[in-house]
């Protein structure tokens, strides 16, 4: 007959895996939170910078006087595309400034990688500039657009809206 062990020492093979699982499960949760606060952070981050650019370009406007009724003060910091759409020419005026200050966090499409850029575009037909942060979290939760007029006033446009 099979002797009954006194002292039982160690886990059982149930025992372990039920201790991994919950683990497991609260690993996940902590790892999504902590993803989570990040991409809130990242967004605060770069709508403070979206704001700063907004201002920076303002200051420029002012500082180089630029005349946006007059279409050559215009070609001093635009390049025109296909179906007469312009973007800002980083070699020059603003953008160059622009490119000089932020490095590689200016995309000059307006639109800007989500999460990563600021886009910066010029609106010739209302002769402002827009800004425009899209944000890491889901459901638009941090984006930001600026205006920056000709005269050189910013305002917000929307915050935590899809932008268009």
């Amino acid at each position: 007959m099979l002797k009954l062990r006194k002292n039982k020492k160690g886990f059982t093979l149930v025992e372990l895996i039920v201790v991994i699982a919950i683990m497991a499960v609260l690993a996940g949760v902590v790892a999504g939170v902590t993803v989570s606060q990040l991409n809130k952070q990242t967004d605060k981050t770069n709508q403070s910078q979206a704001k700063t650019v907004a201002d920076f370009i303002s200051a420029k406007i002012v500082e180089e006087s630029y005349d946006f009724e007059n279409d050559t003060s215009l070609e001093v910091f635009l390049k025109k595309g296909e179906n007469d759409t312009f973007t800002i020419d980083d070699t020059k005026g603003i953008g160059e400034a622009l490119k000089e200050q932020y490095g590689g966090l200016i995309s000059y499409n307006g639109n800007g990688d989500k999460g990563k850029t600021i886009g910066v575009s010029f609106d010739k037909a209302n002769s402002c500039f827009y800004i425009v942060y899209l944000g890491k979290q889901g459901d638009n939760k941090g984006n930001v657009k600026y205006k920056v007029s000709k005269e050189a006033v910013v305002t917000k446009e929307s915050e935590g809206q899809a932008i268009s």
